[in-house]
């Protein structure tokens, strides 16, 4: 695992809940969502602005994290989830990066995506 020291963000996972809808089908329910807790380490990779017919920013970053969350809880990260960091909310862009030690789970590499505007 990471040493504590070396992450200095704490951001939000956020999960979301599930419901069906109408055809029966399971859809996410982002009123009944759950927030883990999880210190990361967050850097932002790229940035662009689209404006065409908008103004928006646009950023890609990397989280790296450890496979618990801060109660020592096993941590899942899916790609339907948000992250939420200071005033700055994430998309989670497919599923995390596991990166290993020689014997066990060492941290998660996760690409983050945020559209603003």
């Amino acid at each position: 695992m990471i040493g504590s020291d070396l992450l200095p963000h704490l951001v939000e996972v956020e999960h979301p809940g599930k419901t069906t809808d109408r055809y029966g089908n399971t859809v996410d329910d982002w009123s009944a969502s759950t927030r883990t807790p999880v210190r990361a380490w967050l850097q932002q990779n790229t940035g662009a602005e689209d404006t065409d017919q908008r103004n928006a920013q646009i950023g890609e970053w990397l989280m790296l994290c450890n496979p618990v969350d801060v109660h020592g809880t096993p941590l899942t990260v899916h790609g339907e989830d948000r992250v939420h960091w200071q005033a700055l909310d994430f998309e989670v862009i497919g599923p995390p990066g596991p990166a290993y030690a020689p014997i066990e789970l060492h941290h998660y590499e996760i690409r983050l995506k945020s559209v603003e505007g």
